[in-house]
């Protein structure tokens, strides 16, 4: 798996290396392949595991995995726009301990940043024509790269749209959470089959396992946002004071009694959110088991798309795709 994720990396910087003007170094910056200030960065403290799935899935066909690299990077690329324009709408001013593109040069060069990322990442995906692929599998994958994009930005509306109501459920976040997280998963399985074997009959029920995948690992997320990894570890997570509708939140907002929906009202309906708000909104979610049935939904989900790719393992044997990167995930 290293050895996939590397040559990812390499991509990427390939990609940038006869781009100098600072937007293309907000890019950069952002996917950590260099600092702030245009310095190349020799340890990139990033997860690529959108382009790993797609890897991951043309090696298990027996593809060519040099001619999904353009591919692989373009993902990585999407995912980056996407980030860098959630940055922006949640005005969260950092990601993963680093200052956020719109912190360090504003929000309009940011917006900027994105819609050029964006662009790229369409740009780079042609690129698997010079790798071998023929113009109609290129022509497929902008439209699958394409229609993933309009499903995260739909999957973004939905959640900034749930952050001032309370009236959220079970299934509105799950289909929410089908687009912002799913949808990029579903993408980047069904590339490693289109590109990776053009012929294959998979493409489909690899999709569904990448959207199963990614929606396991956005409530998963989730449970850390709100619980932390362990009790001492909780603290001012951004995603809960910025008022998101975590899947914890939309449970018990579905099954909770009038008195913890008033409660839950009462903690949202307020114009800013504090650390004692987050940790009443805890305890409020403890009250009615929260915790255990997101952790069943994360099960149940990473059970579906297990179960997605059984006729690809008749084929091909059994395979590790969803565990080994739920592991690399955890990994990082």
């Amino acid at each position: 798996m290293n050895d996939l994720v590397g040559v990812i990396e390499k991509e990427l910087r390939e990609v940038f290396q006869s781009r100098s003007i600072p937007l293309y170094r907000m890019m950069s910056y952002h996917l950590r392949l260099e600092d702030a200030r245009g310095n190349i960065t020799t340890t990139v403290d990033r997860i690529w595991s959108h382009g790993l799935a797609c890897l991951m899935v043309c090696r298990e066909l027996g593809g060519n995995i040099e001619t999904l690299l353009p591919a692989a990077a373009s993902l990585e690329l999407t995912n980056g726009f996407n980030e860098i324009h959630e940055d922006i709408e949640n005005g969260t001013p950092s990601r993963d301990g680093q200052d956020a593109v719109w912190w360090v040069w504003g929000p309009a060069q940011a917006i900027n940043a994105g819609d050029g990322m964006h662009a790229l990442a369409r740009l780079v995906m042609l690129k698997i024509q010079e790798r071998g692929s023929s113009a109609d599998i290129a022509y497929k994958s902008i439209q699958v790269l394409d229609e993933c994009s309009l499903s995260m930005s739909v999957g973004r509306f939905l959640d900034l749209e749930a952050q001032e109501r309370i009236d959220i459920d079970v299934n509105s976040y799950l289909e929410m959470a089908d687009g912002k997280t799913g949808s990029l998963y579903a993408c980047a399985m069904k590339l490693g089959a289109l590109i990776g074997k053009p012929d294959s009959p998979h493409v489909e029920s690899l999709g569904l396992c990448g959207t199963n995948l990614g929606v396991a690992i956005q409530i998963s997320d989730d449970i850390r946002a709100i619980w932390g990894n362990d009790e001492s570890d909780f603290d001012m997570n951004p995603e809960v004071l910025n008022k998101k509708k975590l899947l914890p939140v939309a449970y018990a907002i579905e099954v909770g009694d009038l008195k913890i929906k008033r409660r839950l009202g009462d903690i949202y309906f307020k114009r800013v959110l504090e650390q004692d708000d987050a940790t009443a909104v805890r305890e409020i979610l403890d009250e009615t088991g929260a915790k255990t049935f997101c952790e069943n939904i994360v099960n149940q989900k990473i059970e579906e798309a297990n179960k997605a790719i059984e006729s690809f393992e008749r084929e091909y044997g059994e395979s590790n795709l969803v565990s080994d990167l739920l592991r690399y995930r955890n990994t990082k």
